[in-house]
């Protein structure tokens, strides 16, 4: 099991210092490295700073914890006020958290027979890649599982082996919730879903982990490429992170490197969220403004991707949900809670699906639900009290303050710059192939 120690932060260079360090030819080089090890190891570090956290109570109002090997069923579907560290939280399903340690053999997951409701749990591996097991992947039917490590071990009998590519992963399910007045039995579903394994150090008390602003990062990512299996192709790259003090094969001592090297790798620190906000993201596709990448799932070797796709928020498999983005209208006006726009589906144009689909809204900054006059955070095919016009069309309004027509068809937005997310869950092939795109994003004032 990966162990977290840290030694005691200290803050980042001035941008003025790592100008001054590019002229050095050890920082230089350190930083060089550093910045490769940030892009690589993002998602790595990403996870077990959520890990610590979620395994520790950081905060008096912190909405799940649990030791590892067990789950935490959020205590309601999320909202503003509930949404904790989530990136882009959904408010479709009831989330079930748990964090894996497969390095002393299998964990036991038993789930019984869901039937029709919709659920998925998506195992994280430490590079961000999911893998599912749920409706689509058993049909809802009572499924007794053992998820096995690298590490292996033996499957008992009754068992089917579910194979997960690092000892150390974490487990978001998600249980569909059709209304309000389903949240109960969604949580009784939730509640029946058990997981058997070694037993985690009991939760205690902790500062939050806080590793993206200092030299802990390398820590954290070192212990990190000491757990997980090598990966083909990849020695090289390792054995440039080893020449840093990071890789497999080193022991990362913040101590034991000079001034230059503290220097660079602390402005590789710095510079790294840049990078990734600048590169990281590359839609494969965008339709009527709608950006979606079909690679972010599964980003093999793009690590900037990668990186992107955990900074985000983490994605599913594209079988199992793709969320189309929309940060501007159809002018190609950014999106802002001071205008209104709207969306029009036209008769048998609704997201074509299996399961779901919702579009919800975020704040630009942070990617985090906003409160609003009628507490709804999102819209979609179970949204009570939908109107079609007469042609069979469905139009949705969305906008900061209430409009005259009503709330029927209303998605609220953030007051300030707004970002939209599509889910489709269990989309179907024209949605996965680009022959089915969602409508333009209208501004109507």
């Amino acid at each position: 099991m990966l162990t977290i120690a840290l030694a005691a932060a200290a803050a980042l260079p001035t941008a003025s210092e790592c100008q001054t360090a590019a002229t050095d030819p050890t920082a230089a080089l350190a930083q060089s490295m550093g910045l490769q090890g940030y892009i690589y190891g993002f998602p790595m570090v990403d996870l077990l700073k959520q890990r610590f956290n979620e395994t520790h109570r950081t905060r008096a109002d912190q909405p799940v914890v649990a030791p590892v090997n067990q789950i935490a069923v959020y205590p309601h579907l999320l909202t503003p006020a509930t949404q904790g560290q989530l990136r882009a939280p959904n408010s479709d399903t009831l989330y079930l958290n748990a964090w894996l340690d497969l390095s002393h053999g299998p964990v036991l997951l038993d789930v019984p027979a869901l039937g029709a409701r919709y659920y998925t749990l998506a195992f994280m591996d430490l590079y961000g890649k999911p893998h599912h097991l749920g409706t689509r992947t058993n049909g809802g039917k009572a499924t007794k599982y053992a998820l096995v490590g690298p590490s292996g071990g033996e499957v008992p009998p009754g068992y089917t082996a579910f194979h997960v590519p690092t000892d150390t992963a974490w487990m978001l399910g998600r249980v569909l919730v059709s209304d309000p007045g389903d949240e109960a039995a969604a949580q009784r579903i939730a509640r029946s879903i058990l997981m058997q394994g070694a037993a985690g150090e009991p939760v205690s008390d902790a500062a939050p982990l806080q590793p993206f602003d200092s030299l802990a990062f390398f820590t954290l990512l070192n212990q990190a490429l000491h757990s997980v299996p090598a990966t083909p192709g990849e020695t090289a790259l390792m054995a440039q992170f080893d020449r840093a003090g990071f890789g497999p094969t080193a022991r990362f001592d913040p101590d034991q490197l000079s001034p230059a090297q503290k220097l660079g790798l602390s402005c590789a620190l710095r510079i790294g969220p840049e990078v990734l906000k600048a590169q990281g993201f590359r839609p494969s596709q965008t339709t009527n403004g709608w950006l979606l990448s079909r690679a972010m799932d599964n980003p093999g070797d793009d690590f900037l991707l990668r990186a992107e796709a955990a900074r985000g928020g983490y994605v599913n498999a594209r079988e199992e949900s793709i969320y189309p983005a929309a940060i501007k209208d159809s002018t190609g006006q950014w999106l802002t809670g001071s205008k209104r726009y709207r969306i029009r589906f036209a008769k048998g144009q609704l997201p074509p699906v299996s399961a779901f689909w919702s579009i919800t809204a975020y704040t630009a900054q942070g990617v985090q639900l906003s409160e609003n006059a009628i507490h709804r955070y999102t819209i979609g095919d179970r949204t009570k009290g939908l109107k079609f016009a007469a042609d069979g069309s469905l139009s949705l309004t969305l906008s900061n303050t209430r409009p005259r027509a009503g709330t029927s068809n209303w998605l609220p937005v953030p007051a300030s710059g707004f970002t939209l997310v599509a889910r489709l869950y269990l989309p179907h092939a024209a949605a996965l192939d680009g022959s089915y795109a969602l409508p333009p994003v209208e501004r109507i004032d």
